[in-house]
C-alpha cells in the first residue's frame, strides 16, 4: 500500500516536470516566430521630396528622390492624387486621369517625370469648370509584399506660359506695332515659343468694345477692316490678348499693342488735308554749278516726324557716284542741299530721301534737280 502511494506521486512529480518542460518549448517556439516575422517587415524609408514644385506651362522637370540609389529591392512608388479636387473636362476626360499621364516615377533614374503640357495652369477657368490653385500629390512607397514603407505629400503649381507676337518693338509697357489704315497686308504671328500647340488653337480673349476688331486663322492676327475711327483720320489704340486653349482652358497668352494711323503722306510739295489736295514740287530745275538747297519736304501729320536720311542718287537714270560728297539731306528738316562744284555735269539728278517715323514706319521722297548751264 506504502508503495503504491510512493509510485503515484512520483509519477506526478515526473508529469508536472514534463509539463513544465513542454511550456517551455512552445514560449521559446512562438518567441522565435517572431523574431523572423519581425526581421522580415521591411523598416519605413524617407523619400526627402521637396515641399511644393512650381513650373512653367510646357515646360518639363524631373524631381530627384535624392535616397532612390539606397532603396531596398523590391521598393515602388506610386502616387495617390485624391487630394486634388476632381474636374470634369468637358471632353470626357477628368482632371485626375491626366494627373496620371503627366506624373510618372522613373526608376531607373530615381525620379519622378511631371509634364507640364499634359495638365492646365492652376486657376485657369472654362465656362463653370475652374482648375484647383495646386495639384496635391502624394507618393506611396511600398515593398515587394504591399507593405507601406513610405508617403510623403509635395503641392505642384503649373502657371500659364508665354506667347510672343513676331516682330514687334518692344517698349516700357507692350509690345506694340503702328498699322496704317487700308493697310490689308498688315498682319501678325503668334510664336508659340516651344510651348506644345498639339490638340490646342489659338484665339482672341474679348474686351470691352472690342468684339470683332481682330480675328485668328492658325497663328495669323489679322485686324478687321471696320477696325479705327470710321473716317481713318484719328489714331486709335487697342489691346489684343491672344491665348492658346487647350479643352477650353487657357494655358498660355500674351498682351500687344496696335495703333491704327491716318495714311502718312511724305513728298516734296504741299498737301492741303482739309481739301485732299496735293501740289507736287518734286521736280525742279536749276543752273549748272551754282549750287542750291531745297524747300523742305512735307510730312503729314506732322506730329509722326522724326528724321531725314539720304538713301540714294540717280543721274539720268543710272547710279551716281557721289565721291564728293555734293549732296546731303538734312536730318531735322529733308531739304536737299547741292554744293557748288564745277564737276557736275548736266542732267537730271534724282534723289531719294527717307523719313523715318516715330511710330517706326518708313517713307521715301524723290526729287529731281534738272542742272542746265546757263
Amino acid at each position: 500500500m506504502i508503495t503504491f502511494v510512493k509510485i503515484f506521486y512520483h509519477m506526478k512529480y515526473i508529469n508536472t516536470k514534463l509539463a513544465l518542460a513542454a511550456a517551455l518549448m512552445l514560449l521559446l517556439g512562438t518567441a522565435s516566430s517572431c523574431k523572423k516575422e519581425t526581421a522580415s517587415t521591411p523598416a519605413d524609408i524617407s523619400l526627402s521630396l521637396p515641399a511644393a514644385v512650381s513650373l512653367r506651362y510646357g515646360e518639363t522637370q524631373e524631381i530627384n528622390v535624392p535616397n532612390a540609389p539606397s532603396f531596398p529591392a523590391g521598393i515602388d512608388l506610386s502616387f495617390d492624387f485624391s487630394q486634388t479636387a476632381e474636374v470634369n473636362l468637358g471632353n470626357g476626360g477628368k482632371l485626375r486621369e491626366k494627373m496620371q499621364q503627366a506624373i510618372q516615377y522613373n526608376s531607373e533614374k530615381g525620379s519622378i517625370q511631371v509634364n507640364s503640357a499634359l495638365l492646365y495652369p492652376n486657376g485657369a477657368q472654362s465656362g463653370s469648370a475652374r482648375i484647383p490653385d495646386a495639384y496635391k500629390v502624394t507618393v506611396i512607397a511600398k515593398a515587394s509584399n504591399g507593405t507601406v514603407v513610405a508617403k510623403e505629400d509635395f503641392s505642384l503649381k503649373i502657371t500659364a506660359g508665354t506667347l510672343a507676337i513676331k516682330g514687334l518693338k518692344t517698349g516700357s509697357e507692350l509690345p506694340y506695332a503702328y498699322v496704317l489704315y487700308g493697310d490689308e497686308s498688315a498682319a501678325f504671328e503668334i510664336d508659340p515659343q516651344g510651348i506644345p500647340t498639339t490638340g490646342a488653337s489659338f484665339q482672341l480673349s474679348s474686351a470691352g468694345g472690342q468684339d470683332n476688331i481682330a480675328s485668328v486663322t492658325g497663328t495669323q492676327i489679322t485686324l478687321s477692316k471696320n477696325a479705327g475711327d470710321p473716317a481713318k483720320k484719328a489714331e486709335k489704340a487697342y489691346e489684343l490678348s491672344p491665348e492658346l486653349r487647350k479643352d477650353g482652358f487657357p494655358v498660355a497668352s500674351t498682351t500687344f499693342r496696335v495703333i491704327l494711323i491716318p495714311q502718312i503722306k511724305f513728298l516734296f510739295g504741299q498737301y492741303y488735308p482739309d481739301l485732299n489736295l496735293t501740289i507736287d514740287f518734286s521736280l525742279i530745275h536749276i543752273g549748272l554749278s551754282n549750287g542750291y538747297v531745297s524747300a523742305a519736304p512735307t510730312l503729314y501729320p506732322e506730329n509722326y516726324k522724326s528724321t531725314f536720311e539720304l538713301v540714294s542718287i540717280q543721274k539720268d537714270g543710272v547710279a551716281f557716284d557721289d565721291s564728293e560728297k555734293l549732296f546731303s539731306v538734312n536730318a531735322q528738316t529733308g531739304a536737299v542741299t547741292v554744293k557748288k562744284s564745277d564737276n557736275l555735269k548736266a542732267g537730271s539728278y534724282q534723289v531719294t530721301v527717307k523719313a523715318l517715323t516715330t511710330t517706326g514706319l518708313t517713307f521715301n521722297a524723290k526729287l529731281t534737280l534738272a542742272m542746265s548751264a546757263g
